[in-house]
């Protein structure tokens, strides 16, 4: 495994190894913070292994890329191998080099260069590969990373966090208040051209944003709001009351619903149970 590159999945799968720890108190505030910080910026699957090393696996065990990753490794790496060596055998020795030059080793661009890049439009989608979005902490970290590869800043007007994907309105530069709609279930799409900023109108800072006790509010919303068998419906994310909010709404089959109202730090500052 020593040497190969990490992607943005496989840092994710780490993050979570990490947070779990940390929710667990294996971890300080300050070690968490020191992890996480370099598990983002990791390069090599053997840099995250090397976080990770001194930490017991949380109750269900490790995620799947953390538990799974050297065996599969030098698993894939022996397949891949063998049949190199089958095909030269059969004299397809331009189709083998063929197949090893497009082994996917999960090489990316680091995150400083992404940063740089942002502007640039979304690379096309591999043959066979559906854009995925999953409402959990990697799925949403993700989508910040993507957001400010995408548009080169945190700066963002309102978003809306789905089961399946993200809305966003994204300020657009220049001398008035413009704003464009795009959605992110794992690749981005423009749903509008620039228009005049409705509603609410203040920038927030989307790397304010704390995962961690966002879901742990989830949790929260769904066993205090009266809402019996709560599932969550969507998150809010705006300036709203002229304070940058997160609103957690949750529902179920019934229609009876709630919400709770916390700051993007995610002290709870109010809650909207379900009233019949």
């Amino acid at each position: 495994m020593r040497g190969f590159r990490a992607k943005d999945s496989d840092r994710d799968r780490f993050v979570e190894l990490i947070e779990a720890a940390y929710v667990d108190g294996q971890l300080g505030a300050v070690d968490r913070d020191l992890r996480v910080s370099r598990a983002l910026s990791a390069e090599t699957l053997d840099e995250l292994q090397t976080l990770t090393r001194d930490l017991r696996p949380p109750p269900g065990g490790l995620p799947a890329v953390a538990a799974r990753t050297p065996a599969y490794s030098r698993r894939l790496l022996g397949v891949l191998l063998l049949l190199g060596a089958v095909v030269a055998m059969l004299g397809l020795g331009v189709a083998g080099l063929v197949l090893f030059a497009s082994v996917d080793t999960g090489s990316e661009t680091s995150p400083s260069v992404a940063v740089e890049s942002a502007q640039a439009e979304p690379a096309p989608r591999r043959a066979g590969a559906e854009p995925s979005f999953e409402m959990n902490p990697a799925g949403v970290r993700g989508f910040v990373r993507a957001y400010e590869r995408r548009f080169g800043t945190l700066d963002v007007y309102e978003v809306g966090l789905y089961p399946a994907r993200v809305g966003v309105r994204a300020p657009v530069r220049g001398s008035r208040p413009r704003m464009e709609r795009w959605t992110w279930d794992g690749e981005w799409r423009q749903d509008s051209d620039a228009s005049a900023v409705r509603g609410p109108d203040e920038i927030i800072d989307l790397g304010s944003l704390d995962v961690r006790r966002l879901f742990a509010n989830i949790t929260t919303a769904r066993r205090t709001l009266e809402v019996p068998g709560a599932e969550l419906t969507h998150v809010l994310v705006d300036d709203g009351s002229r304070v940058p909010t997160v609103d957690i709404h949750v529902a179920n089959a019934f229609d009876e619903s709630g919400y709770l109202t916390t700051t993007l730090e995610g002290d709870v500052l109010r809650a909207h149970p379900y009233r019949a």
